[in-house]
């Protein structure tokens, strides 16, 4: 995860690449009251394959992926297949992305225009602040060095009440599950790492996430085995079916009403939400390492 940074300096959101087997995600999100007008994307197997002016700096409008929001949206992913690609196993990708954020006022009035990108290394040390990040595709099979430093995005699966994101209406292009309705009482799920398109086969078995939900509190724990490590957490349990971001509903984990994001490989990871009453749904996110 980067910062989508705007005019340069202002923090107005993030970017996150993930992928599975299969496909490369790449999902602009936005804060702060900031909204995407427009966003444009561009990946290659080095520097020299962002399209660019003989000056070095980007083309923006030559960039492979672009769309234009209207109405401007708080989140967009791009979906890429790895086929499109092409990149050999633990290889870098050059990641170029660039947007436009837009804010309004509680009037509906356009009260800011900027452009904006992902934060990274400069194109060029003199005008232009244009940047550039590295994203390494990460293997979903397991079967990275053990205990590497590489990470992974993992989902509590489970099983009979687990809903994959990609059979829910919404559109949504990322890789998880729901897990619900659930009552009051003790679950154990499995934590799966890589499955990508929901595919437990693709995936890795990293641990499992305990609940006990009793009265009005539910305490939920992330254990995961070695030689993996949890670095983040992302936690969502309600009465809907997923977290909501300004009135609709979202699958991105940094959207979830609960985070741990300094964990420094745990092995473990606990909640206690309060404030429940009947039957909830539950969305456990971490990012693990040790691949």
């Amino acid at each position: 995860m980067v910062t989508l940074f705007a005019g340069q300096t202002i923090d107005s959101g993030n970017v996150t690449v993930t992928n599975d087997d299969a496909f490369l995600y790449v999902t602009f999100l936005t804060a702060q009251g900031w909204l995407l007008s427009e966003t444009h994307l561009h990946v290659a197997d080095s520097l020299a394959g962002i399209p660019q002016t003989k000056k070095g700096n980007p083309k923006v409008g030559n960039f492979d992926y672009k769309t234009t929001h209207d109405p401007e949206v708080t989140e967009y992913t791009y979906v890429i297949a790895k086929a499109d690609l092409s990149p050999d196993d633990n290889s870098s990708l050059v990641i170029a992305a660039h947007a436009v954020v837009v804010k309004y006022d509680a009037a509906g009035n356009q009260i800011a225009n900027e452009t904006g990108w992902a934060d990274g290394d400069r194109f060029v040390d003199r005008g232009s602040w244009s940047t550039y990040f590295m994203h390494t595709w990460q293997t979903c099979d397991g079967s990275g060095d053990e205990g590497g430093s590489k990470t992974d995005t993992a989902f509590a699966f489970g099983g009979e009440v687990a809903t994959c994101f990609l059979d829910i209406d919404g559109d949504f292009n990322r890789c998880g599950w729901t897990n619900g309705p659930l009552g009051p009482g003790v679950y154990e799920f499995d934590i799966y790492a890589g499955a990508g398109r929901c595919d437990l086969s693709k995936g890795t078995l990293v641990g499992t996430l305990s609940v006990d939900y009793e009265g009005s509190t539910a305490t939920v724990t992330y254990d995961v085995v070695a030689p993996y490590g949890l670095t983040e957490t992302h936690l969502y349990i309600g009465n809907d079916i997923l977290p909501s971001k300004n009135g609709d509903f979202t699958v991105a984990p940094g959207q979830y009403p609960t985070i741990h994001d300094e964990l420094a490989s745990a092995s473990s990871d606990s909640y206690t939400i309060g404030g429940l009453s009947g039957n909830i749904y539950l969305v456990a996110h971490a990012t693990v390492d040790g691949f």
